[in-house]
């Protein structure tokens, strides 16, 4: 899952993201609570093509209202893991979330939710990419040929493992 890595603040962003530069509260919860928007960086590879390991910074901003399909929503997982990964439908009281790099999709309830992706930075050397940008929503529409390319290149292993364990059923 594309975790979020609280508080990286150099290159483009010490410009546009002055008060950035000063302690940040204690937890991302905190920190939007008082500025309403904060930067983070991504951690892991789940957001993939968009977002990138370690490299991509986001934007996020106080979840105000309801989210909607296409929106990256940032939540925090019982244990306390935070997630950022996309809205594929709207449910009631609650949203199926899944990372655009990833197949499986994770139920996730409306008070979960702590923010919402407003833009980003690919890399530090990146401008700013606002979210309601074209190319991002040419990006979204590629996302469903996407995970088709993940679902057939996984298919081989599945098929392997279905036809491992209804031979190994068989043998008892």
């Amino acid at each position: 899952s594309m975790q979020i890595l609280h508080g990286r603040m150099s290159g483009n962003f010490s410009t546009q993201f002055p008060s950035q530069l000063k302690t940040m509260p204690q937890t991302i919860e905190q920190e939007l609570a008082t500025r309403g928007r904060s930067l983070f960086q991504t951690v892991g590879n789940s957001m993939e093509p968009l977002l990138h390991n370690r490299k991509s910074t986001v934007v996020i901003e106080k979840k105000q209202n309801r989210l909607k399909t296409g929106d990256v929503a940032l939540y925090r997982r019982p244990a306390g893991e935070y997630v950022l990964h996309r809205v594929v439908k709207v449910l009631d009281g609650a949203y199926l979330i899944c990372g655009d790099n990833r197949l499986w999709k994770e139920t996730v309830p409306e008070e979960w939710i702590i923010g919402v992706m407003v833009g980003y930075y690919q890399t530090e050397a990146d401008d700013y990419v606002p979210c309601t940008e074209e190319n991002v929503r040419r990006y979204l529409k590629s996302i469903r040929l996407r995970r088709c390319r993940l679902w057939l290149s996984a298919l081989p292993g599945r098929v392997y493992r279905k036809l491992r364990n209804s031979f190994s059923v068989e043998k008892r």
